[in-house]
């Protein structure tokens, strides 16, 4: 077997550590940046070229890079960095995706109708922004539209192929650059193309997608077929295919796939409107999801319907005469006699406790009236797949619950990306308040200044690292604090039990700033109690994923080490898993941690790994949080910034004196 001579390489930041991707243009491999502590793709082009030609391609290269970087959407892949070195490859990263592509789902079958609508208007959104932008993609396929852990879709690969047009040695495929089974007819006859050949190539996909193959098919040695079909030939009808496809979606996919492009869309948004429609799914918003819209489709259930919304509306008027009569309502009455809800004042630079977030009752009464009977507030989370987010999610929806208002979790899977689809999701499906574990709050601007005009109370689960407060207010904790009483405690097992020696790794997660605070003060919290230990370096934590990932790293890589810093639970459990993995006696790596959860404490009362976590007083956040939303919903007056107190560090000591 031929060795890939890139592995384990260095190329300018990136140590290239896996390759996970190959195609006819470049290959892709999992390559870590340690400057930023963070795992890319990188994708690598080998310039097999003269001297001259090199130049002109370095030339192009970073005109359209630059270019395809700028693109910053949703459902477009976001790129970090490129360049060339050493004047013989290519390169550029980009995010790093887990979930495949979406030509791994169509590998056995087609996708249902509502997944294939799914995903089809994600890259449709994507795509109109890029052509909004002058951008063409030029290679539409689905290995090319990839896909995070939730089902998200993302485009890929913007302008590859006009990168390599022109140059056969890069290419080694002729004069056509891109995937034939997908192309337009003006792009494999070689004529001027514009935004319609990627219309026409969607048509392509989504043709795929339905029926679990392209519109046209020829063996990799008969390409010449394919590209003749492209030009002369209409393709099968979807329903002769699939009997169960409508009519009215054919539609969409055959108009899409003219062979002139004046009569395909002009718009990759307004095919995906039309796709929608045809199905009968309403877009609430400009992106996904689609909701649909179910009709009546007899005279009994139209009279059924009726009744149902009869019976609501007189259970809803019941509901109000009943808020009304009691006088519990804290809203403000115009001139003409309706009702508005108060706007609540947030004091900019005060901070409060929070025993000052408790709301009253008639703040209650006033938050459960301007939700009404279908209002509720949404709860956009970090992740689910950490104990401590997954029992925070719990505990606001019961919070919320005792003052009998409704709350729904939209989990963010720690995707700064995805959190903007969730935040999304949540107001087209109607909540009127948010709270939010917020991932990238630069991420998050545009969404929030919408949710902030649309008088949408927020609730920020940290503090502020901008300043901003979009009309809302923040929760915090001393995260430094925090991390100092992990370092210390684990400071006093290396003085006590090691000498005052140790190998340090700190899992850390550095696209939040305050849990780089937390981080920073565990590193001096150890160092104030045990001088001498040594940190090794700062690695990628804070879900079992990426904790066990950056361990099982350093383990390969025969890093050796006896103490492990985590800034939560969650990856020190992942941490665990790969010792585990490696068969490390659990006295020979102690662990010092944050949250305290339930199975960090069976580990610290046991001795395994875990000696010591921190309680960072989740109850009391998630308390507080619900309390925060209920004032805001009301129209109260409050402080920017609610403190919530940690708890105690955990051990074993103190786990003892418990059960005592």
């Amino acid at each position: 077997m031929q060795l890939d001579h890139f592995l384990g390489k260095q190329l300018d930041d990136f140590t290239i550590q896996e390759r996970i991707g190959q195609g006819g243009m470049a290959t892709v491999y999992r390559a870590y940046q340690p400057s930023v502590n963070r795992s890319v793709a990188l994708k690598i082009i080998s310039l097999n070229t003269t001297p001259g030609e090199k130049d002109e391609f370095r030339s192009r290269f970073a005109q359209e890079a630059k270019l395809i970087a700028s693109l910053e959407h949703i459902h477009i892949l976001p790129i970090y960095d490129y360049g060339i070195v050493n004047n013989e490859v290519a390169y550029l990263a980009m995010r790093l995706l887990r979930g495949g592509s979406l030509g791994d789902l169509l590998v056995k079958d087609p996708l249902p109708l509502d997944r294939a609508a799914d995903i089809f208007t994600q890259i449709a959104r994507g795509l109109a922004y890029a052509h909004s932008k002058g951008v063409i993609h030029r290679d539409l396929k689905p290995s090319n539209i990839l896909l995070d852990d939730a089902g998200n879709a993302y485009l890929t690969d913007f302008g590859l192929a006009k990168l390599m047009e022109g140059d056969q040695q890069l290419t080694r495929t002729g004069n056509i650059v891109g995937t034939p089974i997908y192309m337009s007819p003006e792009q494999l006859r070689g004529d001027p193309i514009d935004h319609r050949s990627d219309i026409y190539s969607m048509g392509g996909v989504l043709y795929h997608m339905l029926v679990g193959h392209p519109p046209f098919e020829a063996s990799e040695t008969n390409m010449v077929s394919v590209i003749y079909q492209h030009l002369e030939k209409q393709p099968t009808p979807l329903s002769q295919l699939n009997p169960n496809i409508p009519l009215a979606v054919e539609a969409v996919v055959l108009r899409a796939l003219s062979k002139d492009a004046s009569d395909r869309f002009d718009n990759a948004g307004e095919m995906a409107d039309a796709l929608n429609l045809a199905l009968g799914r309403k877009l609430s918003t400009s992106s996904f999801p689609a909701v649909r819209v179910d009709q009546p489709t007899t005279r009994v259930q139209r009279r059924l319907h009726a009744a149902r919304r009869r019976t609501l509306l007189i259970a809803v008027l019941l509901l109000l005469a009943l808020v009304v009569v009691t006088g519990a309502i804290l809203l403000a009455t115009n001139g003409q006699g309706t009702f508005t809800p108060r706007t609540a004042v947030v004091l900019d630079g005060e901070q409060g406790s929070s025993s000052d977030a408790v709301p009253t009752n008639d703040e209650i009464a006033a938050a459960r009236a301007r939700l009404g009977s279908s209002g509720f507030i949404a709860y956009v989370t970090c992740n689910q797949t950490s104990q401590y987010h997954a029992a925070q999610a719990r505990e606001i929806v019961d919070f919320a619950r005792s003052y009998q208002i409704s709350a729904r979790i939209y989990d963010s899977n720690t995707d700064r990306y995805n959190q903007l689809t969730q935040i999304e999701r949540a107001r087209a499906d109607g909540a009127r308040g948010l709270i939010i574990c917020p991932l990238d709050e630069e991420l998050l601007r545009d969404p929030l200044t919408s949710a902030q005009s649309a008088n949408i109370p927020i609730v920020f689960m940290s503090a502020s690292t901008d300043g901003r407060n979009y009309g809302g207010v923040f929760l915090a904790g001393d995260d430094y604090l925090m991390g100092v009483e992990a370092g210390r405690a684990a400071g006093r097992i290396i003085r006590s039990e090691m000498g005052g020696r140790a190998n340090v790794i700190i899992l850390d997660y550095p696209d939040l700033p305050h849990i780089v605070a937390r981080a920073n003060g565990m590193q001096d919290g150890m160092m104030e109690v045990a001088p001498n230990a040594r940190v090794l370096g700062r690695y990628l934590g804070a879900t079992r994923q990426f904790g066990a990932q950056s361990v099982e790293d350093l383990l390969e890589a025969g890093v050796e080490f006896d103490v492990i810093l985590s800034i939560n639970d969650a990856g020190s459990y992942g941490a665990i898993d790969a010792l585990q993995a490696h068969n490390v006696d659990p006295s020979a790596v102690i662990i010092s941690s944050v949250d305290a959860e339930a199975l960090a404490r069976e580990y610290i009362q046991d001795g395994y790994f875990i000696r010591a976590s921190v309680d960072v007083g989740r109850e009391l956040f998630s308390q507080t949080a619900v309390d925060t939303m209920v004032k805001l919903l009301a129209g109260s007056t409050l402080p920017e910034t609610f403190l919530v107190p940690p708890g105690q560090v955990v051990t074993s000591e103190t786990l003892t004196e418990e059960n005592n």
